[in-house]
């Protein structure tokens, strides 16, 4: 008995491998179910592309856990594995998320005494799992491509997003810097009006002491540059007001007589920081323009290169012709350059922005704004460049302005 049964078990094993060689070269998907657990032992290459798992995948586990089997599937392998009859399976599968239409053939897997073993089911005909995959991969790559397009859009809006709360910002900045200048325009006028009164009684007073007889010649001459000055003074007293704009025609001047004048005016501050003040400029360089605005613009380079100096430092104040690239025209440039501290990158952006300041409570961040609108109203242009260490340490400014301006 024993060697009866031993035989059977072979005989079974031997037909196993004889199916499962079979089943391997079938277009036929084929599984092998064991026991009333159906687990599956065998899958063949074509089952295991229409579950869409490897062998290692498949072998070992519930089938019905390890593929999207229906009710109609599992209730007829349990009548197979139950009467150890084969059966099969034509028609529509019911399923709450996809019904489909497939075939199958179950058939038992009989030990020798006719005892069930397992069920073997083949697919005939399917439009189940391959179907469903096709349209997951479609699914997927429609939800990638959507999903693409909502990040760049998520991104563009967030682009634009910060352009607009940049915009505000640089409004608003704008907005305190306006509402800033109207403030200094207001009390500008005010003392305007309140200075002018006193600096005519001055006027009137240098007029006396300069027609006074016998006036030695040296304080004739400190009384005409101080006459100067404040007919200046003047001058710019009556544009905050309103009163009068300056020559409506400009006037030809040698560029050397503005130098000139820039460098007396200021010799008090040259002399007291011991600075070595180069001027260079060819004596027949004429220039026609607005003299007391040109002479504001470059005092205030010049300031700002003697207190960026220090002591004993130096300066070069540069005149001379160039061609302007775009029409031909003449022009003069006029550069100021000195080997001080220099200025930093960040400050660099920001130096002709009005009320921007390095030199704390001394300065009012207005000279290089103003002197930028000057140079701008003569159609010219002002530039900088720096450096803040090495030998070519130092500042230059350049003002550019047109040979002749017939009308400003």
């Amino acid at each position: 008995m024993t060697r009866e049964l031993a035989n059977g078990a072979k005989q079974v094993t031997d037909m196993r491998s004889l199916g499962h060689a079979v089943a391997g070269a079938s277009p036929m998907p084929m599984a092998e179910l064991e026991g009333s657990t159906h687990i599956i032992r065998y899958a063949n290459p074509a089952f295991c592309l229409l579950a869409g798992k490897s062998k290692e995948e498949l072998l070992g586990k519930d089938f019905s856990d390890a593929t999207p089997v229906w009710k109609e599937c599992l209730a007829l392998l349990r009548k197979v594995y139950r009467t150890g009859q084969s059966d099969a399976h034509t028609g529509h599968e019911h399923s709450v998320s996809h019904p489909l239409y497939w075939s199958y053939v179950m058939w038992p897997v009989l030990a020798p005494d006719n005892r069930t073993l397992g069920v073997i089911i083949q697919v005939t005909e399917t439009t189940s799992f391959h179907q469903d995959a096709v349209a997951m991969n479609q699914a997927l790559l429609i939800g990638s491509v959507r999903q693409h397009e909502l990040t760049e859009a998520a991104e563009l809006l967030a682009a634009r997003l910060q352009g607009e709360i940049i915009a505000r910002k640089k409004a608003e900045e704008a907005l305190i810097v306006s509402e800033k200048l109207a403030s200094t325009g207001r009390m500008a006028a005010v003392l305007a009006h309140e200075i002018n009164n006193p600096i005519g009684a001055v006027m009137d007073i240098l007029y006396l002491a300069q027609t006074t007889e016998g006036l030695p010649d040296s304080i004739a001459g400190y009384l005409e540059i101080a006459d100067g000055e404040l007919k200046r003074i003047a001058h710019i007293t009556r544009q905050t007001l309103g009163f009068y704009r300056e020559s409506v025609e400009p006037t030809t001047f040698p560029i050397a007589l503005l130098l000139d004048s820039v460098l007396d005016l200021l010799q008090a501050k040259i002399r007291s920081t011991g600075a070595d003040v180069r001027r260079q400029c060819n004596a027949k360089l004429q220039i026609t323009a607005m003299h007391g605005e040109l002479r504001q613009v470059l005092s205030n380079l010049l300031l700002n290169s003697l207190d960026a100096i220090g002591v004993n430092g130096k300066v070069v104040v540069r005149a001379s012709t160039s061609t302007d690239s775009k029409n031909g025209s003449q022009r003069v440039r006029v550069s100021v350059a000195d080997n001080g501290r220099g200025i930093g990158a960040d400050t660099l952006r920001q130096i002709f922005e009005p009320f921007f300041s390095t030199k704390g409570e001394l300065g009012n961040g207005l000279g290089l704004w103003v002197s930028k609108q000057i140079i701008e109203k003569h159609q010219g242009s002002i530039r900088v460049r720096s450096c803040t260490a090495g030998p070519h340490r130092g500042t230059t400014f350049s003002v550019v302005v047109p040979l002749s301006i017939d009308s400003i």
